[in-house]
Order: structure tokens, then sequence, then C-alpha cells
């Protein structure tokens, strides 16, 4: 996965650790992917979830680290009561307003679209965000 580390967490969770590097959102969406397919998950829905993750990945790359050194991208995903729960960590600079931002601003709405339920945490005092996707089976 060159440079994507994938991890077993418990219950059968995909946990994955790597570098904030635009190199790393397409591994790292095929192994979420990968995982919803192993838990049974029908085909429209694995693509609905590729797409949310890829958007939550490219989002932390993008805005996560603007005007400092990229740090580290932690990815898990796996089966609740809940459903299907993927949670994008980064440990940026946290959201911030960004008037000189490269993207179109829609990462964030077109998850929200794709998703059951969309949490979108940052931690002003020490950096980083967090977004939690729960995607309904």
């Amino acid at each position: 996965m060159n440079g994507t580390v994938p991890v077993r967490g418990t219950d059968d969770d995909l946990s994955l650790h790597f570098a904030a590097d635009a190199q790393q959102v397409a591994p790292a969406r095929h192994a979420v992917a990968a995982r919803a397919r192993d838990a049974g998950l029908p085909d429209a829905l694995v693509d609905t979830i590729a797409l949310a993750v890829s958007e939550a990945i490219t989002n932390a790359v993008v805005h996560g680290y603007a005007g400092r050194e990229a740090g580290r991208i932690e990815v898990t995903a796996g089966l609740r009561d809940s459903g299907f729960v993927i949670t994008v960590a980064d440990d940026g600079s946290g959201m911030l307003p960004r008037p000189d931002s490269p993207g179109l601003g829609l990462g964030l709405p077109i998850i929200a679209q794709l998703a059951a339920s969309l949490d979108v945490r940052s931690d002003p005092e020490h950096g980083g965000t967090t977004v939690t996707m729960t995607f309904t089976l």
C-alpha cells in the first residue's frame, strides 16, 4: 500500500495510519471499500463510502497542514449498531478559515449528503480534526 499501514483493530475494525500525503488517498479509499465489502455491504453503498472517504482524507491532506509540515492521518472503519462507521482523524492545525483555499469547499457538504450522519470535531487547543461518518446498512 505504499506507506499506508493497515492494522486490524478489535471486532475486525480496519485501522490505517499514514502520512498526510495525496498519494495515500487512493490506497486508503481502497482499503476502506474492501472492509465494507468484507462486511457484506452492497456495491452501491461501498461506492458511496469510497467517495466520502476520499473527500474526508483529501480535506485532511489539503487543509489540515496548510502552512506547516504534513503530519499523520488515521482512518478507522467498521460495523457498529448504528451502521458502518468511518473516522478520519488528522493531527493538523484544526479547522481554520482559509481565504486561500485551493478547493471549492464542497468536501464536507458532499460527505453530509452521502452519510446518514456526519460529525466534525476540531480541537482548537491541540489541533487536529476528526470526521466521523456513519452509513446506514
